[in-house]
């Protein structure tokens, strides 16, 4: 196996490689081209970015590469200094929106979040965060796109503060098509709970009484340990409702085996948290998160139909309240839509998200900027909502073929493709 540093400066010349290892540059890496050595640089990354997200860390990454991807073009678009990665962000080409029966491309690239990872925030080196993303505005040739397409991008942290900056270093802004909350739970510094939220406490303690008193002793276990706990989630979520809607894991192979991988990829970290109610020493309800520096991502949740009048899922959401204070977490982000109402209403924070259009390429990034915001404006026209829609990221075409491969980028890997 090459050394790290083969890896990441390729077949370069010795004439040049002074120059690789002092430049900051951007490059697109397919998946393809992804190794060993690059991977433990990407994780080295996560462990100093400025913020957490295992959404775009290999564990959850990788398995979503070669099972969710649908038939588009995936890859990392990444900036690297020498020997260095300095930002990392999964990305999809190309972005389209349907005309009558037909999907016209667009120069979009597309921070990849569907399906299963609610978070699009990048992760960017702590120390070097605006001059990364400075350096992520001005893409190679080999990255034709016009605009990068940001969903569910943290709108509240020093990863958005960092891109406004550097943006503003060049006399340009993102356009923010969509801004929400979310509801999150926070050991310290967060809202307090208002008398209504004081009120569902106590009722769901109640509630728990009861259920103790008909059914037997309820306790709260963490099977992440347990390799069959994931395959009881998935039988269990598979005989509820979302079986019956088709939304389960269980019901696409595909999606099914993402997640037996993620699992299996964090449990070996201990960055799993698989939350069980017993009831009688029975699974009723469990919680699946994926834990990411100090912080929890809620990703799925199941619970036993033949208990629902019980709510033994609404159960588990209240332990996370229950046990906050003096739990292994500063703060769960329930990863949700901003209008769950049961984690609207147990956990009190909120953070801010958006989905955000960003100028590549300096004046054709901005051109298409321009055309976005008015597209937005006039959403309440139903050809304004068509546009809004494409470039909220609605749909995506289908691979056409394989991206090409550039040679002559030195970086991480020995050659880079091109998303074109």
């Amino acid at each position: 196996m090459p050394s790290l540093r083969t890896a990441l400066l390729g077949s370069t010349r010795p004439a040049d490689r002074s120059r690789v290892v002092s430049e900051r540059r951007t490059l697109f890496v397919p998946r393809h081209r992804i190794g060993p050595p690059f991977v433990a640089a990407w994780r080295d990354l996560a462990s100093r970015a400025v913020e957490s997200n295992p959404f775009v860390e290999p564990e959850v990454v990788l398995p979503a590469m070669r099972h969710l991807s649908d038939g588009l073009r995936v890859g990392l678009l990444t900036v690297v200094t020498g020997a260095r990665l300095e930002l990392v962000l999964p990305v999809s080409w190309p972005l389209g929106v349907r005309v009558g029966r037909l999907q016209v491309p667009l120069p979009v690239l597309q921070a990849t979040v569907e399906p299963y990872r609610p978070l699009s925030t990048p992760l960017v080196d702590a120390d070097h965060a605006v001059d990364a993303f400075e350096a992520l505005l001005s893409p190679p040739p080999t990255v034709p796109a016009a605009a990068l397409l940001l969903r569910y991008l943290s709108d509240d942290g020093p990863v958005v503060a960092a891109l406004d900056e550097a943006l503003a270093r060049r006399g340009q802004q993102a356009v923010r098509l969509k801004t929400y909350q979310r509801a999150v739970l926070e050991r310290e510094g967060g809202p307090l709970p208002t008398k209504n939220r004081k009120n569902r406490y106590n009722r769901l303690r109640r509630d728990r009484e009861a259920l103790e008193q008909v059914f037997g002793q309820v306790t709260v276990v963490d099977r992440a340990a347990e390799p069959t706990a994931v395959e009881e989630f998935l039988t269990m979520e598979a005989k509820g409702w979302k079986g019956r809607a088709g939304t389960a894991l269980a019901n696409n192979p595909a999606h099914s085996t993402w997640f037996r991988e993620v699992c299996a990829g964090l449990r070996e970290q201990g960055r799993l948290e698989l939350l069980s109610l017993e009831v009688g020493g029975r699974p009723v309800a469990m919680f699946c998160s994926f834990i990411s520096r100090g912080g929890s991502f809620h990703i799925k949740s199941a619970f036993d139909e033949d208990m629902a009048d019980q709510r033994p899922g609404v159960q588990l959401v209240m332990h996370c309240v229950e046990t906050v204070a003096d739990g292994p977490f500063a703060w769960r982000d329930s990863c949700t839509v901003p209008t769950n109402t049961l984690f609207n209403q147990l956990w009190p924070g909120r953070r801010t998200l958006s989905t955000v259009l960003v100028p590549l390429h300096g004046r054709v990034g901005s051109s298409v900027l321009t055309v976005a915001r008015r597209a937005w404006q006039s959403r309440e026209g139903s050809s304004g909502r068509d546009a809004a829609a494409a470039v909220s990221g609605e749909q995506q075409l289908p691979e056409g073929q394989r991206a090409g491969r550039h040679r002559g980028a030195e970086s991480l890997v020995p050659d880079t493709g091109s998303v074109g």
